[in-house]
């Protein structure tokens, strides 16, 4: 195969790899430890699960799923590059569509994300002014960026993101993973 050159303007280093993040809002009833196993049979083993907390922030889910609905976070142990974000949601809209109450409606809805150390995003299928298309129907949505010292609500950031505990814990995610890049980048963790 003939190889192609490539212009010096194209070149380019490409982004760092980036933490599987996500949020899940579901029924009381639902086995989110099986969605759990799924997803890890394509995302790798998850790293860490947030406590619950109620969701009560917004009736937008409500009324397809009912009430009352759970919130947890999870992260995920392996990185993937900063283009995988669309695939990341297909495949969690897959993983909804297996779980549907008798109306048709989600009993989960699974919100993945990239968590990098100056900020968290989240995939969405739904346009707005402040979210950039990235591919195949899914645009990314900054929710949080870091600026001194402490991950920040943006205006458009959902609630439940931009609350005291959950900003907490995001900082703490963030501490765990740069010491663990870090230490993984000296050799001493595989």
């Amino acid at each position: 195969m003939k190889s192609v050159r490539v212009p010096e303007e194209e070149r380019y280093d490409p982004p760092p790899a980036a933490k599987i993040f996500c949020g899940f809002i579901y029924v009381p009833d639902l086995n989110l430890a099986e969605v759990l196993r799924l997803l890890e049979q394509a995302w790798g083993p998850v790293e860490f699960i947030s406590r619950r907390f109620a969701f009560a922030y917004t009736r937008y889910y409500g009324t397809e799923m009912g009430s009352p609905l759970t919130r947890k976070f999870v992260t995920f142990r392996e990185e993937v590059d900063q283009e995988d974000l669309p695939r990341l949601k297909w495949e969690a809209k897959r993983m909804e569509s297996g779980y549907l109450n008798a109306r048709g409606g989600r009993r989960v809805n699974i919100d993945p994300g990239l968590l990098l150390p100056e900020r968290l995003v989240l995939a969405t299928t739904k346009p707005f002014a402040h979210r950039l298309y990235l591919a195949r129907g899914i645009y990314a949505d900054v929710t949080l960026i870091y600026r001194k010292k402490s991950y920040r609500p943006l205006e458009w950031t959902y609630p439940d993101y931009g609350t005291p505990d959950a900003v907490r814990m995001m900082n703490n995610l963030r501490k765990h993973c740069f010491l663990q890049k870090r230490a993984i980048e000296k050799g001493g963790i595989e």
